[in-house]
This record gives C-alpha cells, structure tokens and sequence, in this order.
C-alpha cells in the first residue's frame, strides 16, 4: 500500500469517526434525558433490556459484517457507561433535574476510565472484498 493510499484511508477514517462522534453525542443526550424518566441511580440497569439489546446488536453486526467480537464489547461498555452516566445525572439532581429534549446532557468526568490490557484493545479488522 503506497503512502498516498494509506493518508486516503486514514482520512476516510477520521471522516467515520467524527459521524460516530455525532450519532453517540445524540445518544448520550437520550441517555440524559432518559435519566429525568428514572425514579433513581438504583432503577438505572435494566438487565433484561440490556440482553435484548446485546442480541439486537449482535445481530446488526453480522448483517453489515461487523465482526461481532467488536460490536458486542463496545456495547457493553457503551451501556456500562450510559448507565454511570445516568447514576451520576440521578445523584445529582434526582428525578425533577429532567433535560429538555433539545438540551445537551452535562459531561460526568468524574467517572473513571476502564483499565484495558492491549491484548484486549488489539484487534484486526479486515475490509470486506
């Protein structure tokens, strides 16, 4: 692969990364206001929505073929973090601190990063042919 290549596709990819960016800022304000909906930080996980929705997603990434050994683990912790994030809105401000639908949801950086060892943050992906 020429260098010039190798810049087109790392461009293309920071393209892909700025779309996700925008599609998980809007979830997250979901998310936010969602929390508003909750009676408490205790009523956050739903586990059985949250297998449904592993298996909904599990599945979308086959059907676009998505390695599911990366869609399913992103989730997870997409959910896990939603879920602090929630908590966090709930403590802070109880069930009447609701956002508006047009609102953006407060960031919580007090929420600590996971710990990943690289063997569970490398993986390859193969573009399909």
């Amino acid at each position: 692969m020429s260098a010039a290549e190798l810049a087109a596709r790392r461009a293309r990819i920071d393209r892909i990364d700025a779309v996700l960016v925008r599609l998980l800022a809007a979830r997250q304000r979901q998310v936010a206001v969602i929390a508003g909906l909750k009676t408490g930080p205790d009523k956050v996980r739903d586990p059985e929505r949250i297998a449904v929705i592993l298996v909904r997603i599990g599945a979308a990434a086959r059907r676009c073929g998505l390695d599911e050994a990366i869609a399913v683990p992103v989730w997870r912790e997409l959910l896990e973090r939603s879920a602090q994030v929630q908590e966090a809105l709930l403590r802070r401000s109880g069930p009447a601190g609701r956002l508006d639908e047009g609102q953006a949801a407060p960031t919580v950086s007090s929420i600590p990063s996971p710990r990943r060892s690289s063997k569970q943050v490398a993986s390859a992906v193969q573009e399909p042919s």
